[in-house]
């Protein structure tokens, strides 16, 4: 039987498989910050995410400078990086060069925070930021675009604490006011709004008549019981007259809690917080008399935005951090491997700017309660006076090379409005802390009680009566680990 695919030419086949016609097209740069405008900021930054598709080509072809374009790139420029990576701002311009840059920033960026197993989570809300409940981005109550209520049986058990069910997607089709400046506000207004008097108004005679139905079948529920309200018909727009549409909206003018929602859903406008507008639940005279209210908490995007991606920008699809990680030689963990990081700006003395840690290529923010982080000092004995509690984190220390290190705990990830990705950073742990460093060779401390313990100690004389202790433990050390030296059985 004959194909009845139309045969192209073997160009346009060509031009098909090229990698030419194959690159998508790149997306919008990350949102510019007001605040930002009047402090330095560094040309050679790494973007908050990836604009442009990362290219890479097989070593071979890479020393002849064939990397599958209209013409092979310099390999003056492309030889010099570790890793063959490379973003193509424009395959071809007027001036026929292909221009180019590295793209390792973010490929590496990416494969090593993918070392670290990390979860995103819900952001927490202002309010409940001392809780510890996390809720991974990937549920079925979380995960959803659409106000469509069918998608909504999954959160039919949502308990108000946890905000209203509609507000608790990552999509909405409109913008978030309270990010927005005066002029694009108006911009909105004029050109997003003001032309759709009509079908709100439509809107309205919609939710008046369904009102009206519900009012309806109420009373005739308390009245008689045996008649079923399916029976009797519904109440439609058509029938809702002029006089009924204009007191309606009068009564809506009085009562800016149930007009802000109408609003809200018929442009489907992102949250906004409530702490922080005019529908604050304190405001009680924004409120109706004798009228019920269903009062949720905030949505967790309506302090900060919701996020420009989804909840978890593809970097990671764990829906938790609640598993297990078995050392070779201690066995499973209570904690995860601690991470080591960059002290990227110290606190500077008595300001309060918090420190900024940098974690694989990524800002941690410290705990905001008491913690290692926040204690500036410590007492040490065996030292005249006091010391940092880790050093580099309250001043700049010149002596160590390539600047401050700590070994930290990451609890969870998120990303917010600007396509940003923010670390929670836990308390240290000084247990993890010190298997870390034994396991990477810059600790000494348990293989030194392995020796101790080896060697029978004549110092001190036991009283007589009392049974001699001969200490039996084993340690971990670099020879347990395969890195040379005699193994466990020769200790």
């Amino acid at each position: 039987m004959a194909s009845t695919q139309r045969a192209v030419s073997p160009g346009a086949a060509l031009l098909r498989s090229s990698r030419l016609f194959s690159m998508p097209s790149p997306i919008a740069p990350p949102p510019g910050d007001m605040s930002q405008a009047t402090k330095h900021k560094s040309e050679t930054a790494t973007a908050a995410f990836p604009t442009h598709l990362t290219v890479t080509t097989p070593s071979t072809s890479r020393m002849v400078g064939d990397w599958g374009f209209k013409r092979p790139l310099p390999l003056k420029t492309t030889t010099k990086s570790t890793f063959p990576l490379v973003r193509v701002k424009k395959v071809d311009s007027i001036e026929h060069v292909t221009d180019f840059q590295s793209a390792s920033d973010h490929t590496i960026t990416l494969e090593k925070f993918r070392e670290m197993n990390m979860s995103f989570s819900v952001p927490v809300p202002r309010d409940i930021q001392g809780s510890q409940t996390l809720i991974s981005v990937f549920e079925e109550g979380r995960d959803f675009t659409t106000p469509a209520p069918s998608n909504l049986n999954g959160l039919a058990k949502v308990s108000r604490n946890d905000g209203d069910p509609l507000n608790l997607r990552w999509k909405f089709g409109g913008p978030w006011l309270a990010g927005m400046t005066d002029g694009e506000f108006d911009r909105y207004i004029s050109k997003s709004v003001r032309a759709r008097r009509s079908e709100f108004r439509q809107f309205l005679r919609e939710r008046l008549a369904a009102e009206k139905t519900a009012d309806r079948n109420s009373a005739i529920s308390e009245q008689d019981l045996n008649t079923p309200t399916n029976a009797i018909p519904a109440v439609k727009a058509e029938d809702i007259t002029e006089e009924e549409l204009l007191e309606y909206t009068r009564g809506l003018r009085g009562d800016r809690h149930e007009l802000f929602n109408l609003v809200s859903r018929f442009l489907d406008l992102a949250p906004v917080s409530n702490a922080d507008s005019a529908l604050a639940p304190g405001m009680l005279g924004h409120y109706m008399p004798d009228k019920k209210y269903d009062l949720y908490r905030d949505s967790p995007y309506a302090s900060n935005g919701p996020p420009i991606t989804h909840p978890s920008a593809g970097l990671s699809y764990l829906r938790t951090q609640n598993f297990m990680e078995n050392h070779p030689l201690y066995g499973p963990q209570h904690k995860h491997a601690s991470i080591k990081a960059r002290i990227v700006t110290p606190r500077f003395g008595v300001t309060n700017q918090n420190p900024k840690i940098g974690v694989n290529g990524f800002i941690g923010n410290i705990p905001s309660t008491e913690t290692s982080f926040s204690n500036r000092r410590r007492n040490d004995v065996s030292a005249v006076g006091s010391r940092d509690a880790i050093p580099g984190l309250n001043e700049f220390d010149p002596s160590q090379p390539g600047g401050s290190k700590v070994y930290v705990q990451v609890q969870t990830a998120n990303v917010d409005s600007t396509g940003k990705v923010q670390l929670r950073l836990l308390d240290r742990d000084p247990e993890a802390d010190t298997v870390q460093k034994e396991t990477v060779g810059e600790c000494d401390t348990f293989s030194g009680a392995v020796k101790e313990a080896s060697q029978p100690s004549t110092k001190f004389q036991m009283p007589s009566g009392e049974r001699k202790f001969m200490p039996n433990r084993r340690f971990g050390s670099a020879p347990n680990y395969g890195l040379g030296g005699p193994g466990l059985r020769d200790i």
